[in-house]
């Protein structure tokens, strides 16, 4: 403003009405243009991340509101005004590996749809007396159907250990003596950890800690089998420590 003044004061007393009025305009236009590019430089596109959480019941948080389960408390986490986090949750109760991988068969998920994703898959299949055999099949399908969904990196995938149920209120009702169904549960798991470490993929254990607090009256719903809403937030920190690192937050 103070060079568009000198070049006022410069055209003399007789002109400086006109000129005034003109050269006054060109710098009010000038100073707009260089306002808006100055603003068009300091504010910075929002930044979207997909997240595709499967699994089972655990997943979905049977026995909590949706917004307690862990897919959603880790986007409530992660949120803030520059990052926007799109959960995407493929999961029911009951669900098998075999079973979740026809689901996402019928889902026709396009490639390179999202940024990340995490599995927690399994338990059912031990439930139900399976094979650990059948289950590491259908777990590295698992893996490279999702691999095929993410768009960057195919190691945007966090695999997550299969909770002991034998602690909870319906697993010490059960036919099956609890040390069995930690004996099966950590067969499952030394499943995952062996394709967590093949494919390079990130692995969280929630079981340990699982077995020593899920058993608490406060961490299980009203069916004495599933966590409560403060057992998902902890594996929500976990995942989205992870998170953070892989997408670099």
């Amino acid at each position: 403003m103070a060079n568009c003044l000198y070049v006022i004061l410069s055209k003399g007393k007789y002109h400086l009405p006109i000129a005034y009025l003109l050269i006054l305009s060109a710098c009010n236009y000038n100073q707009k243009m260089l306002g808006n590019k100055n603003n068009a430089t300091n504010e910075s596109p929002t930044r979207a991340i997909n997240y595709l959480a499967l699994g089972d019941s655990y997943t979905i948080g049977e026995g909590e509101t949706t917004q307690n389960a862990y897919p959603w408390k880790i986007a409530k986490i992660l949120a803030n005004e520059e990052i926007k986090f799109n959960t995407k949750v493929i999961a029911k109760t009951g669900w098998t590996s075999s079973e979740l991988l026809q689901a996402l068969s019928q889902e026709k998920i396009a490639p390179n749809s999202y940024d990340i994703a995490s599995i927690l898959i399994g338990v059912n299949n031990q439930y139900r007396g399976q094979s650990t055999e059948q289950f590491h099949e259908e777990l590295i399908e698992l893996i490279e159907t999702t691999q095929s969904f993410l768009k960057s990196s195919k190691k945007h995938i966090v695999l997550v250990s299969i909770p002991d149920w034998g602690i909870t209120r319906f697993g010490q009702s059960s036919k099956k003596p609890q040390d069995q169904i930690s004996k099966e549960i950590n067969a499952f798991n030394r499943v995952i950890i062996q394709e967590a470490t093949k494919y390079g993929l990130p692995y969280i254990n929630i079981t340990e800690s699982y077995r020593e607090n899920g058993g608490n009256a406060e961490n299980m719903v009203e069916d004495g089998l599933h966590p409560s809403r403060y057992i998902y937030k902890e594996w929500a920190f976990q995942l989205s420590k992870i998170f953070r690192e892989l997408q670099q937050l």
